[in-house]
């Protein structure tokens, strides 16, 4: 769950309790607890259907996906589906469970825009692949960025070939 999530189950926690405690009324609390679970089962459902569904359309966009240099990616190849792989400069949103990567290769960077938080952590400097599609950069609109709909590490791919997890 994102912060925002939190901070709205707590607010509404808050304000149920000081309600009861005012007014002594537990009638309402058959109808605030189970508001305040819904709180919290409502965002963590939304989630894992979130990731579920990127996971099936990374299936779907492995055949179909180009691999490209970052250098190579312009605001002309907008709509098309590519793998880039790289080096993670920076990473951003990730309170959000909407993660953004800067990511470089040896001819540039490009960012990556994930509407779910990857299954794996990733962090500054892992090396990863990315399938998306190009999309122009909500920050610098004349600029290309990558709607991703997988982030892997090169190490987790490596680890589930049988590598027992050494590099």
């Amino acid at each position: 769950m994102s912060i925002f999530a939190w901070i709205t189950f707590i607010v509404c926690a808050a304000a149920v309790l000081l309600h009861y405690l005012t007014t002594g009324n537990a009638q309402f609390l058959l109808f605030a607890i189970p508001g305040l679970i819904l709180l919290i089962v409502i965002p963590m459902t939304l989630a894992w259907m979130s990731r579920r569904s990127l996971a099936e359309a990374a299936g779907h966009y492995v055949d179909s996906c180009r691999p490209f240099k970052i250098g190579r990616i312009t605001l002309d190849t907008t709509g098309t589906a590519v793998k880039v792989s790289g080096s993670v400069d920076k990473v951003s949103f990730r309170w959000l469970h909407r993660p953004h990567y800067i990511v470089r290769d040896d001819t540039g960077t490009i960012r990556i825009m994930m509407f779910t938080t990857p299954s794996g952590k990733i962090e500054k400097g892992d090396h990863v692949d990315v399938l998306g599609v190009v999309v122009k950069n909500i920050f610098a609109r004349n600029t290309p960025a990558i709607s991703a709909v997988s982030v892997e590490t090169q190490y987790d791919e490596k680890r589930q070939g049988g590598n027992n997890g050494k590099r």
